[in-house]
């Protein structure tokens, strides 16, 4: 009664499309930043934290294809579209040597009154997809939320970091030692929230912190 749309586009899906249409899928403004020596998402955490790499999938601009997506995962509940996403990017990952020698996986966490009320963390399939594929554990007891802070997609630069009070800790972490986490978040605009969690992490004696988003800001 209820044929299935395109995430995107909303026209019906064919019955071997999922999530998006072939042509909204061929139209994902992909990054390819894993394929860099250098990406310029390494830039944005320059002389603030020491991360080892970090890239992410696509580039999100106002009003695009990137977008709508985001907003179907987010506020429309289609958890699913951060699998999708998330497995997309895995077998893009696997041409490069961007997941070798990473330990666990570590998601941006939600507090538990928005991960409640929203029923899920929008990162949650990313980090599956990439558990799947790389056969890599997810670890998401070690990072936690002290407290419920506002949306910051509606701040600037200035007001999200002034002041920035710490609102992520991490819980016993005694056989941590040396572990090369991988943090997953699914937009990257300042990087202050990925900074302030890759920062507890590496309180973590001879830690390592490499970064991974499903989209960034242009």
């Amino acid at each position: 009664m209820f044929p299935e749309c395109c995430m995107a586009c909303n026209n019906l899906l064919l019955q071997n499309e999922d999530i998006l249409c072939i042509s909204c899928r061929e139209e994902l403004p992909v990054t390819h930043q894993h394929t860099a020596i250098s990406s310029q998402v390494m830039g944005k955490f320059y002389g603030k934290v020491r991360i080892e790499n970090a890239a992410c999938y696509l580039y999100f601009t106002k009003g695009g294809i990137v977008q709508k997506l985001f907003h179907q995962l987010k506020y429309n509940k289609h958890p699913e579209i951060s699998y999708f996403l998330g497995q997309l990017y895995a077998i893009s990952l696997l041409d490069s040597n961007f997941m070798h020698g990473i330990d666990e996986i570590v998601m941006v966490p939600l507090h538990p009154k928005k991960q409640k009320t929203r029923g899920y963390n929008q990162v949650e399939g990313f980090a599956k997809a990439l558990s799947e594929v790389f056969n890599i554990p997810i670890n998401n007891k070690i990072l936690y939320k002290t407290q419920k802070t506002d949306s910051q997609t509606t701040k600037n630069l200035l007001q999200r970091n002034y002041k920035r009070k710490e609102v992520f800790a991490v819980q016993n972490n005694s056989d941590k030692k040396g572990t090369h986490f991988l943090l997953l978040d699914d937009i990257l605009t300042t990087g202050a929230t990925l900074e302030v969690c890759s920062k507890k992490l590496l309180e973590i004696p001879e830690s390592k912190v490499s970064i991974l988003c499903l989209a960034q800001t242009v």
